[in-house]
């Protein structure tokens, strides 16, 4: 059998760390990106495709795909759904993850703070962060200090959501459902680094929200503790609304603000790029396993477990 993934996002940390636990493995990519990943010792690997929705119609019946960011922005989560590709994962928490109004649904569910959500442009009584549908990095966000200011810069074409903006500290925190072992384990929490919103000179009032980067973060043991609460609660959230569980990675989104409430604004419901500088370990993940752990290691360790248990394809939904 062999673990795959296409060419963008967190390929790199997902296929090392499939090789790492033994698998072979196969990488989806267009001609434009053959030459970075074959870099990076990955040529004999590759499966060139025109786009990426192409695996759709691929045969791969010995291959099991690790989606991530790339696989809703490229191809959308309503085909996703639809195929019968072998993803590890839920097919049906990336439906959750592009719908603006299933993911607070979900994030109430599980009792997490959540900033307000206003329905329409003049519901806005605080200042808003407006978002466009689906997984873009933060692409077309924009903050408004009124309704008035919001209605300007909204596009008519253009589907959002609008949320109140909480003045704070992103922290972005990574889960592990693990079904072979039957527990939910924090892996790691970064920020992001996001275009010109973090710049520290501006000569306009429009930051651009566009990650480009993530940092490491390492949280006081006492706000660990909560995330970890959380991350059951999610988990237990998901059970309750569709019957189903979370096999593998996802990440739950949020903001500190001064009095040390924790707000979630979002949820990632696969592998996110965060994961991507905890190569080869972080430090969760090392106290977990006393050894060197990256998501990409411990999604093929995940696979290999349930395989030995005779149980893959309860992560395969």
């Amino acid at each position: 059998m062999k673990i795959g993934t296409i060419a963008s996002h967190s390929a790199l940390n997902i296929l090392s760390g499939a090789r790492a636990e033994g698998f072979d493995v196969v990488l989806y990519c267009t001609p434009g990106r053959r030459k970075f990943y074959s870099a990076f010792g990955l040529a004999d690997a590759i499966v060139e495709v025109h786009s990426f929705d192409e695996i759709l119609d691929t045969p791969m019946e010995d291959t099991v795909l690790i989606p991530h960011g790339s696989f809703v922005a490229y191809i959308g989560a309503d085909r996703i759904l639809a195929s019968d590709l072998r993803l590890f994962g839920n097919k049906e928490l990336l439906r959750w993850e592009e719908n603006r109004a299933l993911k607070n649904r979900l994030m109430r569910e599980a009792g997490l703070r959540v900033p307000r959500e206003y329905a329409s442009v003049k519901d806005i009584q605080t200042p808003v962060i407006v978002k466009t549908y689906g997984a873009a990095g933060g692409q077309g966000y924009f903050i408004a200090k009124n309704a008035e200011e919001a209605q300007e810069k909204m596009r008519p074409d253009q589907l959002y959501s609008i949320q109140q903006y909480v003045v704070g500290t992103k922290v972005f925190v990574t889960y592990f459902r693990s079904l072979a072992h039957d527990r939910t384990e924090v892996f790691g929490a970064d920020i992001r680094y996001e275009t010109d919103a973090d710049a520290n000179l501006r000569f306009d009032d429009t930051p651009s929200f566009i990650v480009v980067g993530n940092l490491p973060l390492v949280l006081r043991e006492s706000v660990l503790a909560k995330y970890y609460r959380m991350g059951e609660d999610f988990v237990r959230g998901f059970q309750r609304l569709t019957g189903q569980d979370i096999p593998g990675p996802f990440c739950l989104e949020t903001i500190i603000d001064r009095e040390q409430h924790i707000y979630t604004f979002e949820f990632s419901g696969r592998i996110v790029a965060g994961t991507n500088i905890w190569i080869p370990t972080s430090p969760y993940s090392y106290l977990q396993f006393g050894e060197q752990m990256w998501m990409g290691r411990r999604i093929a360790r995940e696979i290999r477990e349930l395989m030995e248990q005779g149980r893959l394809e309860e992560a395969l939904t």
